[in-house]
């Protein structure tokens, strides 16, 4: 892994060679309306077009594995996942997305895209689809084609740098989505999410935890991240995450305006008591220092009330262990995904 200041400099100019080509050439050529259409046909679909154009040979192309690749942990950071998938959901749309949210200029990207700021809800959803289907147990094994839902998301990618870039974009910024701000999102969904669920008092075995940073770290290898940016250890994701922090955590109107629309959309779908407590709730999950970077104010009265609430819940969650879990989150994914990607 390397995380010097030139390394991470170097690496903001760099996006994905091969997505960003094919997506100029389909823009450019006949195929710009089969490529919106790809990003909704299931996957079983697109296995079975084989390579009959460069669109879905782009999709049904797997990465060569890697030589430290070892299957039976992968399998168990899915394992992992699947145990707890009601709460890293949950932790995903709470703490992980304000965490990416607070990296500036990396944020200006998921403002300027115009899905993201007017359409949050239906975002919401695409995202924890991906991660539902790259998570899943033995969607990744040799003969799974969770690939196929990882090479729609490095078009996708591609997409917002065509067109985000056309834009009001400062090249001194990089380019969006860039080889640094893709390893910072990986680490949100894996190092920031076992850092969620020890804080909310899960005990979470050494194994665990790396097998889970460990399927991250093939995912992240799939899309094409550089390998000197996919931490080999909880360790090194710690030191990763720091120098992150450090080179681009900062205030930023895109960081504010990004949070509260997501502040917004929870109030308007949860309940009246869960959507009353909902920023309360981001704030002690995110912390004190990056609640202040996005400009989410104290409350003392209802912050300290549910501090004591969360007291009580993570007391239990050292001892209680819920064997629904995942099958009670896909059951509330499948709800939102009636509701919003209608």
């Amino acid at each position: 892994m390397m995380v010097s200041e030139s390394f991470l400099d170097e690496q903001r100019n760099v996006g994905d060679t091969a997505a960003d080509k094919l997506v100029a050439e389909c823009f450019s050529g006949d195929q710009k309306s089969l490529l919106y259409q790809v990003f909704a046909q299931e996957d079983s679909f697109i296995l079975k077009q084989g390579k009959s154009n460069s669109l879905y040979t782009f999709l049904n192309t797997r990465r060569p594995d890697p030589d430290w690749y070892q299957y039976d942990r992968i399998k168990n950071g899915q394992a992992f996942f699947k145990k707890y998938a009601l709460d890293v959901m949950t932790l995903l749309g709470a703490l992980s997305l304000p965490y990416c949210y607070a990296a500036s200029p990396g944020n200006k990207a998921l403002y300027q895209t115009e899905k993201m700021r007017k359409a949050t809800g239906k975002r919401l959803v695409e995202t924890a689809d991906f991660i539902i289907k790259v998570l899943t147990p033995g969607s990744l094994a040799p003969q799974g084609i969770g690939y196929i839902q990882i090479n729609k998301i490095r078009l996708i990618h591609a997409v917002a740098r065509y067109y985000v870039s056309k834009g009001e974009w400062n090249k001194a910024w990089g380019i969006p989505i860039n080889q640094e701000d893709m390893a910072g999102t990986n680490l949100a969904f894996s190092y920031i999410i076992l850092v969620g669920l020890i804080r909310t008092g899960f005990r979470l075995s050494v194994n665990e935890q790396e097998d889970f940073l460990y399927a991250w770290r093939y995912i992240g290898y799939q899309l094409h991240i550089n390998d000197a940016l996919l931490p080999e250890s909880k360790a090194d994701a710690e030191i990763l995450e720091r120098k992150i922090r450090l080179r681009h955590f900062k205030p930023s109107e895109e960081g504010r305006k990004l949070t509260q629309e997501l502040i917004n959309h929870y109030k308007s779908y949860f309940p009246a008591v869960p959507a009353f407590f909902v920023d309360a709730q981001m704030r002690y999950l995110v912390g004190p220092e990056i609640s202040n970077l996005l400009g989410m104010q104290r409350e003392p009265i209802k912050d300290e009330f549910l501090k004591t609430m969360n007291a009580a819940k993570e007391m239990m969650n050292q001892f209680y262990s819920n064997e629904r879990a995942y099958e009670t989150m896909l059951a509330n994914h499948e709800k939102l995904k009636q509701q919003f990607l209608k």
